[in-house]
This record gives structure tokens, sequence and C-alpha cells, in this order.
């Protein structure tokens, strides 16, 4: 019996055949929980590790350093003071001194030491095994200010108690917190009225935004604008003048575009008496 030939059916040109495919097997989470767990683990015991022996090893530590660490018993001072109170300097690092070599509070000392009113900076460092290295800068005075108060250099503020012993230092004046710039406007007007001759002894700065000066013993009133260029104007003129005339000068107003208002001393006239005598 000859066996039946099925006839397959035309294949179209362009087709594939398409296999029977069947979606992966997922990976199992099995393996994933048990690295999670296990770093877990780990970490907890670390953890219980690190509560357990942290105290012992703190202690440790402390033994340590106290063994190794001398109380700070020496002050090696590193500057020449002419201003600074010594004695308050130690009165300060008194409160300190036995404290270890590693434990001695630097920050706390140069605190109290800068609140000095004569004290400008102050630099520490420990000198092994136990010695302090006091490096301190002093303030340097360059004019009064106000009622018991004198400028540094950088127009800064400071109040020592002995201020008003200061007179010879020039005196200057304005509103709170002016203080830096009637320092910078009194640098350049000395600059201009030095090669003359002349010094300024006081310069203000009133509410208003004017200002006066004593210039030698003049008093000498500027106005609010172009200050520099009418004092460079006064001292052309004050050189220009004989020494004579200018020294019977009381006061001065260069509130003018082009000109100088000036105010001579009053004339003492003698006692009749005495021209008879001679």
């Amino acid at each position: 019996m000859r066996a039946e030939r099925r006839e397959q059916p035309a294949r179209r040109r362009g087709a594939h055949a398409v296999r029977n495919t069947q979606p992966l097997p997922a990976k199992p989470e099995s393996g994933v929980k048990r690295v999670l767990l296990r770093t877990a683990l780990a970490i907890a015991a670390l953890a219980a590790c690190v509560a357990l022996f942290a105290p012992q090893l703190s202690g440790q530590r402390a033994q340590l350093v106290s063994a190794v660490s001398k109380p700070i018993s020496k002050l090696q001072i590193e500057d020449q003071w002419q201003r600074v109170n010594e004695a308050e300097v130690m009165a300060i690092l008194r409160r300190y001194v036995g404290s270890g070599f590693f434990e001695f509070d630097l920050d706390g000392v140069s605190r109290d030491l800068e609140a000095l009113p004569w004290v400008a900076s102050v630099e520490l460092r420990r000198v092994w095994p136990d010695t302090l290295a006091l490096h301190l800068k002093e303030e340097v005075p360059i004019a009064q200010w106000g009622q018991g108060h004198l400028l540094n250099q950088y127009g800064q503020l400071f109040s020592p108690s002995n201020a008003a012993d200061f007179t010879d230092l020039p005196r200057l004046q304005g509103p709170d917190a002016s203080q830096d710039q009637v320092m910078q406007q009194y640098k350049q007007l000395s600059q201009v009225l030095m090669p003359a001759g002349l010094r300024l002894n006081a310069l203000e700065l009133n509410q208003r935004g004017s200002w006066s000066m004593v210039i030698n013993t003049m008093r000498v009133e500027a106005g609010r604008g172009d200050v520099l260029n009418k004092t460079q104007r006064f001292a052309r003129f004050y050189v220009q003048q004989d020494s004579a005339e200018t020294a019977q000068f009381e006061s001065v107003d260069l509130r003018y575009g082009n000109g100088i208002a000036v105010k001579k001393k009053a004339l003492i006239l003698a006692p009749l008496s005495d021209v008879a005598q001679r």
C-alpha cells in the first residue's frame, strides 16, 4: 500500500520559519538574598565589635597620650613689648598652665590675649616637650579718635586705658564707622601738606559730610567736595607767602571755587606807657 504523500503548502518567497519560542526562566532571587543577608550580618558583627572594644581602645589611647604629653610649664617670648602689659599676659597664661602638651588650648589663649587693648595679633606654637612659644604683635597708634580711642595704621579702632596720653598724635573725628574713610583722607592730605612744611594736626568729618582741619595752628574749612585739590591749592599759596605773613594766619576758608579767604590774628598793641618808655 502506498503511503499517501501529503502535499506541503508552498512557502511564500521572503517568508521565514518561526520557531515556537518560550520565555527565558527568571534568575532565581535566592542567591541575591543570601548575599544581602551575609553583608548585613557582617556589618552588624563589625558594629558590635566596635561598640565592645571602643571604651578599651579609648582608655588605652588616653593613657598613651598622658604618658608622652608633659604639662606646658615654660614660655618662650619671641618679641620685646613696649606697651603690652606683661602682667596681664602672664595672668592669662596662668589660667592655662598645667594642661598637657597635646591638650593645651591654643585657640583659647590666642582669643584671650587678642582681647587686650594693645595686642594686634597673636601666634602660638608648641615646642616639644613642655614649652609654649609666643609671638605677640603690638598695635601701632597713628592718630587719636574722639575721646579715649586710638587708630592704628589700618584705620582700626582700639581703646587702651592710657589713650589720652598720646596728645602728640593727630586728632581725627567723624561719624560712627567712618574711621577708615577719615584715615585714608588724612594720609592723602598729609602727603600734600608735608612738602610745604605744613603738618596736619587734626581732621574732622561732620554728619553733613563737610571736612575741617587744623594745619599747624590754623583752622581750615574745606567743605564737602574736592577736598584734596583745595588743599593742594592752599599748599601752593602758602609757600609763596613770606613767613612773617603766614605766622599771622589764624584761620583759612577753602570753600570757594577759585579763591582762598584768610583771617589773620588780631593785632595786639603794646600799652602806651611801654611805647613812651622806648
